[in-house]
């Protein structure tokens, strides 16, 4: 008489494949024990009990069933409703036309043929709360999580037709967490991405061996339903895949041979601290003291793998290290690694302008020969990341000393673009002082919070498409900031001359990096001049030497005139002396019907472009130094965070994140 939880089998039938989903409900259950096999096609929870309480059994079977959608033809099989001995065929990966789950299986090292120790088991469970966290981290929505008897399961809700290039995009999801996570004492299943695939039936015995005190056979459970199961979007598949290591690029560091690239030589030469080098797969592992970006984490948080054909990848488990893979680690050490030699901007060097006065230096020359300025002293280039990829490889970032330019019409995401980049310039170390002359602190913040918690950590509000930051979280992101972000209290005012002095003195005071000013509009500027226009120009040019005397990048913020056409920048409101006096401008645009219209209009793209499925285009409009225009970068609104990410499956954290003071997974 076989053991089994009815009430078990109920849930986990009806929440592997709850009747009223569309796509169906039919599954195959096989109960097998080595060549002796029974098969049965279902579609009630119900009739399968029923059929298990009166079918043969074995005293070692255990029982499995399908986890993803299955044709309808298969249910006019003879083992319709019932088990049936030997029957065939069964379940093929040409019977599925649909995987509804993603199968995490992790499962502990052992002799074969045995069940898992209590060690074991709670290795795997170790493990499966850290691949959670990883998940979480990186935007997936939560799974069902279940325990099999040996190990856990993590089964995400990814709902993809099945094709050829599918399959492999699942194949390549397990590869990835493989490399990632795998050790010695765990592994991530990757043979589990056939769409045929079995798995445990939760509610049944796990059978395995003899059954013995230090090696029991245990009843699978379900440890984990999410109240409300979540379909995940394939660009979350295909963001997880591209962890697997690809070939570097040719470059110098590698002498145009990526395959030669010498990974424990690079180790080496720049002292990184391994603790120990393990085989993997036919490559090799070097597991690190601790995370390269965050000593915080330490041994066994990071690791470095080379595969058997000589790729590489790096990976820190660490929610706020979810972004930084090889390539980051190459240039934390070799900073022009990737650079081409035909595509490095040409730099002209920038001086502050002599100004004549009486007092002047005697024996300073106005003119300057070449060999005067290669021996000049001037400040080194030192820039402020932006976190949007294709600003930073092309402006290399916000270069201190310069002045930026932002415009855009009111709701294309000039708020969102301001707010992320000061806590980007946070991350750094960099400090910021920001005006907002339409929000109060108060707001200001709060819209920060919500873009350094991300989406893991951000709640939906009574109110429908509102989003919160817990207290908890933002107390901890407001501590992180503490001392990094400066916002003017606009209580005490908007006249230009007063705000000047408090600026500067700010900068001097807290050693500010970036300065925000949002918006120019906001300033009193009556004081400078009576023409409103010469009044603007002074005020820029006014900004572009306290950059170059301070040392700051310096973000100003514009709003446009009305515009009849596609948004230019022309259209900025003021003097064209303020586009002419700004080192860099850009606009933001929002992707609507009047933006696919313009653009079609003004550039000839055509409707499939596929910058059109973009939420908000960024434009740079002018770069001084490397003299890059018309470049259009797309970005993607996540509504819980009111980030703009570079593409809509990343996910990115701040170092605020203390795992062992936030919410721990549910099991």
């Amino acid at each position: 008489m076989r053991t089994i939880n009815e009430d078990e089998i109920r849930q986990a039938v009806y929440t592997l494949h709850p009747p009223d989903d569309e796509e169906g409900c039919l599954f195959e259950v096989r109960v097998i024990d080595g060549s002796w096999n029974l098969s049965g096609y279902f579609t009630s929870a119900d009739t399968l009990i029923d059929a298990l309480k009166h079918s043969e059994s074995h005293a070692n079977e255990n029982i499995y069933i399908t986890l993803n959608y299955v044709s309808d033809a298969c249910y006019a099989r003879k083992q319709h409703d019932r088990l049936m001995k030997n029957a065939t065929p069964t379940t093929s990966d040409s019977d599925i036309f649909g995987y509804r789950f993603l199968m995490i299986d992790l499962d502990p090292e052992r002799a074969a043929g045995t069940s898992s120790s209590e060690a074991e088991l709670e290795a795997a469970q170790a493990l499966a709360r850290t691949v959670f966290k990883y998940m979480k981290a990186t935007g997936w929505n939560d799974p069902i999580i279940a325990e099999s008897g040996n190990g856990v399961h993590l089964l995400y809700k990814i709902g993809l037709e099945v094709t050829a290039g599918r399959i492999q995009l699942v194949k390549d999801c397990l590869t990835a967490l493989d490399i990632m996570f795998s050790s010695d004492a765990v592994k991530v299943d990757t043979k589990t991405f056939n769409p045929a695939r079995v798995c445990k039936l939760y509610g049944t015995m796990a059978q395995k061996g003899a059954d013995t005190l230090i090696r029991p056979h245990r009843m699978s459970r379900l440890i984990y339903v999410p109240d409300s199961l979540k379909t995940n979007d394939i660009a979350l598949c295909e963001a997880l895949a591209a962890n697997i290591p690809k070939e570097d690029a040719p470059c110098r560091e590698n002498h145009y041979q990526p395959r030669t690239f010498d990974l424990r030589d690079f180790i080496q030469r720049h002292s990184i601290p391994v603790k120990k080098e393990i085989p993997w797969s036919g490559g090799t592992k070097f597991v690190l003291e601790h995370c390269l970006f965050n000593p915080e984490h330490k041994h066994a948080d990071a690791a470095i793998v080379q595969t058997a054909d000589g790729k590489i990848c790096y990976n820190c488990f660490h929610n706020s290290c979810a972004g930084n893979h090889w390539r980051e680690v190459r240039m934390l050490y070799e900073p022009h690694a990737y650079d081409r030699s035909d595509s490095k901007p040409k730099f002209i060097p920038n001086y502050e302008r002599p100004k004549p006065s009486p007092d002047a230096d005697d024996d300073r020359p106005v003119w300057l020969t070449t060999e005067q300025i290669r021996m000049r002293s001037h400040p080194k280039e030192e820039y402020i990341r932006t976190g949007i990829r294709e600003i930073d490889k092309a402006l290399i970032g916000l270069k201190k000393g310069f002045v930026t330019l932002v415009s855009g019409l009111r709701g294309c995401g000039k708020s969102s673009l301001i707010s992320q980049i000061t806590l980007q310039a946070a991350e750094q170390g960099h400090k910021t002082a920001l005006f907002s002359g339409e929000l109060t602190p108060e707001n200001a913040t709060r819209w920060m919070y919500l873009q350094a918690a991300g989406k893991p950590h951000t709640k939906p509000s009574q109110y429908a498409g509102r989003w919160y930051t817990p207290k908890p979280v933002a107390d901890q992101i407001s501590k992180w900031l503490d001392g990094r972000l400066y916002i003017y209290d606009n209580d005490f005012g908007f006249d230009y001359d007063c705000f000047r002095d408090e600026l500067e003195r700010c900068i001097v005071e807290h050693e500010i990096d970036l300065v925000i000013l949002d918006n120019m509009m906001c300033l009193d500027l009556s004081a400078l001049d009576r023409d409103i226009f010469v009044r603007q120009s002074v005020f820029v040019n006014d900004l572009e030497q306290l950059a170059k005397r301070r040392n700051v990048h310096i973000i100003l913020i514009a709003h446009p005139r009305k515009s009849n056409g596609f948004l230019r920048l022309q259209d900025v409101s003021g003097s064209n002396d303020i586009v002419n006096r700004v080192d860099n401008a850009i606009i933001m645009h929002r992707v609507n019907h009047d933006f696919k219209q313009g653009a079609k209009a003004e550039f000839h793209w055509k409707s499939d472009d596929p910058i059109f499925s973009a939420s908000n285009v960024l434009e740079i409009c002018k770069d001084r130094d490397g003299g890059v225009q018309d470049k259009f970068i797309p970005l993607y609104f996540e509504p819980e965070s009111k980030r703009l990410k570079n593409e809509p499956a990343e996910a990115f954290s701040f170092s605020w994140e203390n795992e062992n003071e936030l919410e721990e997974p549910p099991f």
